[in-house]
C-alpha cells in the first residue's frame, strides 16, 4: 500500500512563502539602492554602505507626518524676552566674509575631515589647499572621496602649471595606496574614465612627468 500523504500545512506554507518573498524584495531593493548610490556619487564607501543598508526604509507619507507632535522649543530659552534682536537689528555678514581662508583650516587627520574641509573651500583655492597637505598617503589610507578624481580634472583644466601637475601626479599616486582604491575604481563611470583620460593627456604635456603619468594611466584605466 502506498504511504498516505501528510496534509499540507497551509499556515507554514504561507509563512515560508512570505519569508522568501521578503528576502527577494530586500535583494532587489538593495540592488536598486546600489545603482542609486553610484549615480549620486557617494563621497565615501561608508555613505554607499549606508544607502544600501537603508534601502528597505520608506519615508513617512503626509498623513503620518501630520500625526507626529512637534514641541516647539526656543533655541535660547534662558534669554529674556527683551534680549531677542528685532529683524531690523540683525546684521548679516557679507558674502566675502563667509568664504573660508586656507590658513584657517587645520591639517585633516583622516578622509572624513578632508571631505568636510574640501566641500567648504572655493574652487579657486582648492589647489592651494592641496599644496599645503603633507600627509596625503595617511589621509586617504582607508578611503577616497569619489568626487576628488572629478574635481582634479576640472581644477587642472584651469590651472596648468608644472607645480600643479606635479601635485596632481603625487595625489593620484597616493590614492592607489588606499584600501578602497579598487572599489572606487570599479564604480567609475564612462564619463569619469573619459575625464581621467583627458587629465592624463594634459599631464603628459610636461616631459618630466610623462613616465609617471603613463604608469598611472595603466593603473586607473
Amino acid at each position: 500500500m502506498s504511504k498516505q500523504m501528510k496534509p499540507i500545512d497551509l499556515r507554514k506554507l504561507a509563512k515560508n512563502f512570505s519569508e522568501e518573498k521578503s528576502k527577494e524584495d530586500l535583494h532587489w531593493q538593495r540592488n536598486d539602492a546600489k545603482f542609486r548610490a553610484v549615480h549620486q556619487r557617494c563621497s565615501t564607501y561608508d555613505d554607499f554602505r549606508n544607502i544600501v543598508a537603508a534601502a528597505h526604509l520608506r519615508p513617512l507619507d503626509r498623513n503620518e507626518t501630520l500625526t507626529l507632535e512637534r514641541q516647539s522649543l526656543a533655541w535660547n530659552q534662558p534669554a529674556g524676552q527683551n534680549s531677542s534682536p528685532s529683524s531690523s537689528q540683525i546684521i548679516l555678514p557679507s558674502e566675502s566674509s563667509l568664504l573660508p581662508q586656507i590658513n584657517t583650516f587645520s591639517t585633516p587627520k583622516n578622509v572624513i575631515e578632508f571631505i568636510q574641509q574640501w566641500r567648504r573651500i572655493p574652487n579657486d583655492m582648492k589647489l592651494d589647499y592641496l599644496h599645503q597637505l603633507k600627509n596625503l598617503e595617511h589621509i586617504f589610507q582607508t578611503d577616497i572621496p569619489i568626487d576628488l578624481l572629478h574635481d582634479l580634472s576640472l581644477l587642472f583644466s584651469e590651472n596648468s602649471s608644472y607645480n600643479d601637475a606635479e601635485l596632481i601626479v603625487n595625489i593620484l599616486t597616493n590614492l592607489i595606496k588606499s584600501k578602497r582604491f579598487e572599489i572606487i575604481k570599479s564604480f567609475l563611470t564612462k564619463k569619469d574614465q573619459s575625464e581621467l583620460d583627458l587629465l592624463f593627456s594634459r599631464l603628459c604635456t610636461f616631459a618630466n612627468l610623462r613616465f609617471s603619468v603613463f604608469l598611472l594611466r595603466k593603473i586607473y584605466l
